[in-house]
């Protein structure tokens, strides 16, 4: 029987967040029969680090600061050295990126490794100019690239000038719990209404949007409390306007939730008015637990929401419509209820974390085999 073939995960941070996550999936589930999982932060460990070294068969990192800049640009070029020595020394068969720095990183190191093939995950529709050019100038290095949803693929196609053949999507998934969560009926189960955004908290997010929602929800006579769960650049920024705007004493910042579904189960309306997305892990946890959503219109979110069948839409930097949105659902439980439950199937059905795991270890043994054909 052939040993397991080593498998190399280099990913920017283990911070809470949905690219950790979704990592977190794949190194728990990966058959071991056939793959020996190692991952790599680029940064030093964060909150998530533990529980990824206790699901891999080994872990590293290189030592990064959260801090970016012309300090983080001098401090890439010694890690890119250490994680090449890494995998000079582990001689791993495929190298899979999650994030852009772990991105690029993996696949410059992986030059001294000819032997590995080079996924570059893309999670997120990236703002940066820059971002795409490095992709294009880099993108010989990379085997295949793997879109989170088919808006990013078009983008990456688009603006990074990937092949189409070379890029595929994966959706992330989740493992529901069998029965899920009765739907919450906002307006009548508490008062006032909980609204929850979880995510990082950064621009990308739009917590200034749902702040400025908020107090035109307020300015009804309507009672909500809005609990914002991450953490991020961007919080003493979003005290501040919470304070301008009048509505700190209805905005609590709960910090890092161990336990989102636990979190979630106790929320009436899951907010998600990005700015920009990929395909947020958040709202697969909101559409599992069975809970009402209000997100913006935005490409990924829109493979995985149908407006007004298991979601409410809006334009994304609109306040007015996200409040419009927001008590439609406070006024109307019935329709928070037939959305959720909406969800909850759509989730079940097309979301499920055995497929995207099958369909990641398809692309692993597809690259395999494709390598070594071309050494015969």
């Amino acid at each position: 029987m052939n040993a397991p073939a080593t498998l190399l995960y280099v990913i920017t941070g283990t911070n809470t967040g949905g690219a950790e996550k979704a990592l977190g999936e794949l190194v728990s589930r990966i058959d071991r029969s056939r793959f020996r999982v190692l991952v790599c932060s680029l940064k030093r460990p964060g909150a998530y680090a533990a529980r990824l070294a206790a699901q891999a068969d080994g872990f590293y990192h290189l030592g990064l600061g959260e801090t970016g800049g012309l300090r983080a640009g001098m401090n890439f070029f010694p890690a890119l050295l250490r994680l090449a020595r890494i995998m000079r020394r582990v001689r791993p068969r495929i190298v899979h990126c999650f994030l852009f720095r772990a991105s690029m990183a993996g696949r410059l190191a992986a030059l001294l490794c000819p032997d590995a093939a080079v996924i570059a995950g893309v999670r997120v529709q990236e703002q940066s100019a820059l971002k795409y050019l490095c992709e294009r100038m880099t993108r010989s290095l990379v085997d295949c690239h793997a879109a989170v949803s088919d808006e990013v693929r078009r983008t990456m196609i688009a603006r990074a000038h990937i092949d189409p053949d070379r890029i595929i999507t994966i959706y992330n998934g989740i493992e529901c719990a069998a029965g899920g969560m009765p739907a919450n009926s906002p307006g009548r189960a508490r008062s006032p209404v909980r609204l929850a955004l979880i995510g990082r908290l950064h621009r990308q997010k739009g917590h200034g949007v749902l702040l400025e929602a908020l107090r035109i929800i307020l300015d009804t006579g309507r009672q909500a409390h809005l609990l914002f769960a991450g953490t991020g650049p961007d919080a003493n920024v979003l005290r501040r306007k919470a304070l301008e705007l009048g509505v700190a004493a209805s905005v609590t910042f709960a910090g890092v939730v161990d336990d989102p579904l636990a979190f979630i189960a106790g929320i009436d309306i899951v907010v998600l008015p990005s700015l920009w997305e990929g395909m947020p892990n958040v709202l697969l946890e909101a559409m599992a637990a069975s809970r009402p959503i209000v997100a913006s219109r935005l490409g990924g979110i829109q493979e995985m929401l149908r407006d007004g069948q298991s979601a409410l839409l809006c334009e994304p930097g609109c306040p007015g419509a996200l409040a419009d949105a927001i008590m439609r659902l406070m006024d109307d439980p019935d329709l928070g209820r037939r959305l959720a439950t909406a969800a909850r199937r759509d989730v079940e059905q097309r979301f499920d974390i055995a497929s995207t795991v099958a369909a990641t270890q398809a692309l692993y043994e597809r690259l395999m085999l494709r390598r070594s054909g071309r050494k015969q």
